[in-house]
């Protein structure tokens, strides 16, 4: 006969429940690199986020930013361009479109000076604003001017490297002056004015890239309002943590247990 003082223990799971449980889930075992046991299905990484739209240098590579830089550079080399042909047409009225002028031919000063000399500012301008202070549509004005000053400081950077080369050949027969001409004159020279031509170029690169994208039933040109405003605030980086609260464990109501009644 069952001892009628017998109280359920709380590993006795047949007498009404008593002792069970609701099983935690079970964490599935991460090892060491970051991915599940057993080699199972790893989700893809998220993609990197694009630099600080609102600081001056945002290194990385985009198509955008590749975008932008090719756009300022070429309208920088339009203007140039334009004023060279002006000055070579009122330079042909006098001796010719074909003839000399101080000794050089009109067509090969107009490539000089539009193309060959001023190379190395278009180059290191485009690598500077493309990958290392881009013109994005989520900066604000004023960091994109920054940044398209920091281009062209670094183009004139790279007409000083070419002038080191050729003032250490020309001031063989001219003297260390040849060398101090080419060097720091000659660059500052060229790189202030196309400094300034990349301002203007570098703001139509920033209206280009923020234009409205065409969309089917509403209008998107000739309507005020119409521009996307630049995001001057960067996305968030801090994701709000939501608070779980631990799983609720079900235990059957308390019973006091004592001898039975007498008979």
């Amino acid at each position: 006969m069952a001892n009628p003082e017998h109280r359920p223990q709380p590993d006795d799971r047949g007498y009404y429940g008593a002792g069970w449980q609701q099983q935690q889930p079970q964490q599935p075992q991460q090892q060491q690199h970051g991915g599940p046991v057993g080699g199972g299905y790893l989700p893809p990484r998220p993609p990197r986020r694009a630099g600080d739209p609102t600081r001056a240098f945002a290194p990385g590579a985009s198509g955008a930013a590749v975008a932008g830089a090719a756009i300022a550079v070429v309208g920088v080399l339009a203007v140039q361009a334009l004023s060279g042909l002006l000055g070579m047409i009122g330079t042909s009225l006098y001796v010719g479109p074909f003839g000399s002028y101080g000794g050089h031919s009109v067509v090969l000063s107009f490539a000089t000076a539009v193309f060959l000399t001023p190379f190395p500012f278009y180059a290191g301008a485009f690598l500077a604003l493309a990958f290392l202070t881009p013109i994005t549509r989520r900066s604000p004005l004023p960091v994109v001017l920054l940044r398209a000053v920091l281009g062209g400081a670094a183009g004139t950077l790279a007409l000083a490297l070419v002038g080191v080369v050729t003032g250490a050949y020309g001031a063989v027969d001219a003297g260390p002056r040849r060398l101090l001409t080419d060097v720091l004159t000659s660059p500052l020279q060229r790189g202030v004015p196309l400094t300034a031509m990349l301002l203007a170029a570098a703001t139509v690169a920033w209206l280009w890239l923020g234009r409205p994208r065409g969309r089917t039933g509403r209008p998107t040109s000739g309507t005020p309002g119409t521009v996307r405003p630049a995001d001057a605030v960067p996305p968030a980086t801090v994701q709000q943590q939501q608070q779980q609260q631990p799983p609720q464990q079900w235990a059957p109501p308390q019973q006091q247990w004592g001898p039975p009644p007498g008979r």
